[in-house]
């Protein structure tokens, strides 16, 4: 990838890294950790994507700005009590207890970590993401049964569902090993959000790519998937 300095309201000079991919339109992404990806066509120019930059400056910012108010709370690298973090577009709250054994556990609005060692939070954080992990595939695979009568009667087999980090995607389409991979932080995002994402992934199985017939289906049983795009990229952020 190649880079562009872009210099903020502020003078704070910011990385931009530009991936060209085989795409028809552009997309950009602020990550929590600072980092902005613009994806573009292969073809576009630097210029090109130095004066699209620009455009976007003050919407760069925005997202910088929520991303750092945010830090140690809903978005955070760090597990500790009263820290949140968001479950199917629902506020929880952490709760680290001292134990004997293990675990983690929900009440409520409450997610109970159970360790030895309250202070090691190494082994906090790899308790809680193997668990977070174990909801995920549990939510995904229950709405991926709910949808795929939609394509079933298509002669699609039942797709099996993976979870992993994904930075720039929601979800991927493997149709000849009948797989459909979800992004581990999907399940922050609101209920109709994450049913726009597994739909789209299963509208894949009949049209591989983001064509006409694609988004006409789509929009059979989904009319308003637009607007819940619009709401899942504004709303969720990536990383714990």
């Amino acid at each position: 990838m190649s880079s562009i300095l872009l210099t903020l309201s502020n003078g704070q000079i910011v990385s931009v890294q530009i991936d060209r991919k085989k795409m028809k339109t552009c997309r950009l992404k602020v990550f929590p950790d600072r980092q902005i990806i613009l994806s573009v066509p292969e073809f576009v120019s630097d210029e090109w994507a130095d004066a699209f930059l620009e455009e976007k400056r003050s919407w760069i910012e925005k997202k910088l700005e929520v991303f750092n108010s945010t830090r140690g709370y809903a978005s955070t690298n760090i597990i500790k009590n009263g820290f949140s973090i968001q479950m199917l577009g629902e506020d929880l709250i952490f709760s680290v207890f001292q134990a004997e054994k293990d675990y983690v556990t929900r009440e409520d609005r409450i997610i109970q970590i159970c360790v030895k060692d309250p202070s090691d939070q190494d082994h906090i954080m790899d308790l809680f993401q193997k668990w977070w992990k174990k909801q995920a595939l549990r939510i995904l695979r229950e709405r991926v049964d709910y949808w795929y009568p939609i394509i079933q009667k298509y002669g699609i087999s039942k797709p099996k569902v993976y979870i992993r980090k994904m930075k720039t995607l929601w979800g991927s389409c493997s149709r000849d090993r009948g797989i459909v991979t979800f992004n581990f932080y999907l399940i922050k995002a609101r209920s109709a959000c994450i049913d726009y994402v597994v739909l789209h992934e299963l509208t894949h199985f009949l049209y591989p790519n983001h064509s006409k017939q694609f988004y006409s289906f789509l929009s059979n049983y989904m009319p308003d998937w637009k607007e819940r795009k619009t709401i899942l990229d504004q709303d969720v952020v990536h990383g714990l």
